[in-house]
């Protein structure tokens, strides 16, 4: 109490001096901690404002220089800040009075495809200026690369008759999406209409569908097409002995019939495999000829009733229809005979001559007194015609005429018409909607790849399976397409399935269960199953969801496969689903509504898959 009231009533006011000194120093460093505070929500406001510069020039180091780089770069930086602090930025050393910011140094190197900047940013101090710092200089640095992943992207476009719908049309707004993706994989904007260089890390590969996929002429020696017709489906629909009661179990090289027929040659189509291989990638070997790919030869159909009917059913070439003929000669008859009631009510005293001839396909004549049932299987058709000639005294004459037409079945299958035919080019003959663009395996040439893409044309039906098992071939580093790397470690692979339509087959009641023929053949092959076309269609779809499945689960990789989907204005729910389904996940599934909206779709895709993070 005593030194409190000694401390109360001395006046020589030493503590107060040594207070005052000491009250600048303690203003000044509780200050520092609100500074402190100040420079690093700007320094954390600049990084950000460094990375989205970064980030966003990044896909023009390989078509923009470092000066032009660094001037971009300033701007960027400038006004991300101002917009984030609210307050005005300058740019350094031309801002005499903080807050501002410059860009120091601008790094480049386009072999990584690396953008490597340095900053600064000057920021003004509130309270300790009192010690004499005005302002703090604190350092951002920012680099944007791609990975050094090997990205490989297949675009499985949707070619049918649809696309060529709407206006402008749906497949010049696909071409103009595709480009726009392919600009951006590249490297260069969406709307770059400059070359990159080539580069080993980026490959693209364009597979055009309708019912069928091209897969090019260039292939026909290929190894793992059926060159022999050994694959137990390339005899499907044909047969040499023109009776149905005899199953065909010899061999029909594709190839072969191509090369009878005078004014057409194959142009690059081929089948489904039988299944399994239809919805996987064991890889082709004629060890198993099921797994080799056999050609497209849609069959000439029977001349009437029937769309793909090409060439004549029974060229002179080809073995004839089977015939019975009766001829009955009556003479000193004393009426005519012309017809079926004359001739038989005739009184005739004359001879009567009854003559049998019978004419086999081969032309092999013989004198059966009775009509066989059948020849080689066909039933016959009987007609019968009267004469009557003389004055007087008449020569009756009956002819019956039997006709063993072959079926329709057998006129689709006889193999002997196509030698030397020569095929009606207005109806669609054995290319029957095979696309004219042939798929283009991965490639790092970006020219070639926006050069197949300017050539796409709309017509035909829609097959999504056959799109996408030939997209998972092209990913494969297996035959039958070997471009694509090893699935795993540092490569990226990716397939972006587009259409308009749904898997389209038509049930109908005729021989064949169907309007047109497929990459299954026809339903009466039984590579299909169903019997309407909704569960022809159910199948097809099906077996698209197998083909996606498989891919996304190539070689035990996860994922092995990416797989975007995009579905323009679906026509239904089922095909939705699919879609759906068949991506990766629900989040890279686009169902845009019309066809102006692709190339953002696109785009947006595109940007996810270069995939750009930040270094440092």
């Amino acid at each position: 109490a005593a030194l409190l009231e000694r401390f109360r009533s001395d006046e020589s006011g030493a503590f107060l001096v040594i207070f005052g000194v000491l009250a600048i120093v303690l203003v000044a460093t509780s200050g520092a901690v609100v500074d402190y505070t100040a420079i690093e929500q700007a320094r954390t406001r600049a990084q950000v404002a460094l990375d989205t510069a970064s980030l966003g020039l990044q896909p023009s180091i390989y078509t923009t220089s470092v000066p032009e780089l660094t001037a971009k770069a300033q701007d960027l930086l400038v006004q991300q800040l101002d917009t984030a602090s609210g307050q005005n930025w300058g740019a350094c050393p031309s801002a005499t009075v903080p807050p501002c910011a410059q860009v120091d140094a601008v790094t480049v190197d386009t072999a990584e495809g690396t953008l490597h900047i340095d900053a600064r940013i000057r920021v003004p101090t509130a309270f300790v200026s009192l010690l004499g710092i005005q302002e703090v200089t604190a350092g951002v640095v920012s680099e944007a690369t791609r990975k050094k992943l090997n990205l490989e992207v297949v675009m499985v476009l949707d070619n049918s008759g649809s696309m060529a719908w709407s206006s402008p049309t749906r497949i010049s707004e696909l071409k103009k999406a595709a480009t726009c993706a392919t600009n951006v994989l590249f490297g260069n904007d969406c709307a770059d209409s400059v070359s990159a260089p080539t580069t080993t890390n980026v490959k693209l590969g364009i597979v055009p569908f309708t019912e069928f996929v091209n897969v090019g002429t260039a292939n026909r020696t290929a190894a793992w097409m059926d060159t022999t017709g050994a694959s137990s489906i390339s005899r499907h629909n044909f047969d040499d002995d023109d009776n149905d009661a005899t199953p065909f179990t010899g061999t029909v090289n594709r190839f072969e019939l191509f090369d009878q027929l005078q004014n057409v040659s194959w142009t690059g189509c081929v089948e489904a495999r039988p299944t399994p291989y239809d919805t996987d990638d064991t890889t082709p070997t004629a060890a198993d000829p099921d797994t080799l790919f056999v050609p497209v030869f849609s069959p000439d159909e029977p001349d009437s009733g029937f769309y793909n009917s090409y060439i004549a059913d029974e060229p002179a070439n080809c073995p004839r229809t089977p015939t019975w003929v009766w001829k009955q000669v009556k003479t000193q008859c004393t009426s005519k005979g012309n017809n079926a009631k004359n001739y038989d009510s005739a009184t005739c005293t004359g001879s009567t001559t009854d003559t049998y001839v019978q004419t086999d396909e081969n032309g092999v004549v013989t004198d059966p007194s009775t009509p066989p049932a059948t020849l080689y299987n066909n039933t016959p058709t009987c007609s019968t015609s009267y004469s009557s000639s003389g004055w007087s005294s008449y020569t009756n004459t009956r002819v019956q005429t039997c006709t063993y037409n072959f079926s329709d079945r057998e006129r689709q299958e006889r193999l002997c018409k196509y030698d030397g035919a020569t095929v009606n080019l207005k109806r669609d003959g054995p290319n029957n909607d095979c696309p004219s663009n042939a798929l283009l395996p991965l490639t790092d040439d970006k020219g070639a790849v926006l050069g197949r893409i300017s050539t796409l044309k709309a017509d035909g039906g829609t097959n999504i399976h056959q799109g996408t098992i030939w997209g998972y071939h092209a990913l494969s580093p297996t035959a039958p397409l070997t471009e694509a790397e090893d699935y795993g470690g540092a490569n990226s692979k990716v397939m972006i399935i587009m259409t308009d339509g749904e898997n389209t087959h038509s049930y109908v009641n005729n021989m064949n269960k169907a309007s047109w023929y497929v990459a299954y053949g026809y339903p009466y092959n039984g590579r299909l199953t169903g019997n309407s076309t909704a569960a022809l269609q159910e199948e097809m779809n099906a077996r698209t969801l197998t083909t996606c499945t498989n891919a996304k689960a190539a070689k035990g990789e996860d994922p092995g496969i990416i797989i975007y989907t995009i579905g323009l204005d679906p026509p239904n729910t089922a095909t939705r689903d699919l879609l759906t389904a068949c991506a990766s996940d629900p989040s890279k599934a686009f169902f845009p509504t019309d066809a102006t909206e692709l190339t953002d779709v696109f785009e947006t895709i595109a940007h996810q898959l270069s995939n750009l993070r930040l270094a440092r």
